[in-house]
């Protein structure tokens, strides 16, 4: 706790600068650290308790509210935001099943805690980061597009047709920060899973395979996620009848 306290020093310097820069992020600085030291503590505790009950009904519980609460955080972006909820909460949950189901069924990870949680966290959270940014810009390309769009369902293009040109662009921006990340990882960054390994004294080859399983296994689930994010957020900025949705 020690350790903890004195890096409050890198936060007083965040809070110095943004007073500097009358930026008004004071606040939101605090709340932060507020936030980040309450929950990680939380759940180093709760993850005790799990690693030691070793029972798979409660691990896929706690994987579950990581989902609705990944999907709720995505979901405010979304121009609907209960309709984003459910489209972000189905999209979450199947890009994370599928892609977790078959790294266990080849063999990659196994079924213990320490590795299943830890795994469905890290693709969760990126998938959530990428439906954050998907809802947003798709939202901003429909409003942008409603001329082509309406002219398109004039003549006789199908909603999906329409919105086309829009999704692609909401989806390529999505999948930009995991392609990124694949792209410079080892030469810019050490990821965190390596990182951690490496400080736990692992050998470097070890920590490796692991990340690389991880960087395949993250950029697979976003793409399962968004893919699913794009087919279901139609209703969002449509009616049954392909019209384009009042609201806009």
């Amino acid at each position: 706790m020690i350790k903890i306290a004195a890096s409050l020093i890198l936060v007083g310097i965040a809070l110095l600068l943004a007073w500097i820069e009358r930026s008004k992020l004071e606040s939101d600085i605090i709340i932060g650290t507020v936030r980040a030291l309450v929950q990680l503590l939380a759940i180093g505790y709760l993850l005790d308790y799990l690693f030691d009950l070793r029972k798979l009904e409660y691990m896929l519980l706690l994987l579950a509210a990581m989902v609705l609460i990944g999907a709720f955080t995505s979901s405010r972006r979304a121009f609907r935001k209960r309709l984003g909820f459910m489209i972000a909460t189905v999209s979450l949950g199947a890009g994370t099943a599928l892609t977790i189901g078959l790294m266990i069924a080849l063999k990659i990870i196994d079924t213990e805690p320490k590795f299943l949680i830890p795994f469905s966290g890290m693709v969760i959270g990126n998938s959530m980061r990428a439906c954050s940014v998907l809802f947003d810009r798709l939202t901003s390309e429909v409003k942008a597009s409603i001329p082509r769009i309406e002219a398109a369902l004039a003549l006789g293009a199908t909603s999906s047709q329409a919105a086309s040109t829009a999704t692609r662009a909401s989806f390529r921006a999505s999948m930009i920060p995991i392609l990124d990340t694949v792209k410079v990882v080892g030469l810019i960054q050490l990821p965190g899973t390596m990182t951690g390994m490496l400080i736990a004294g692992a050998k470097p080859t070890e920590a490796i395979r692991y990340q690389i399983v991880i960087m395949y296994m993250i950029m697979c689930a976003v793409s399962i996620s968004m893919s699913l994010v794009i087919l279901l957020s139609r209703r969002m900025y449509f009616e049954p009848d392909h019209r384009l949705a009042e609201q806009i």
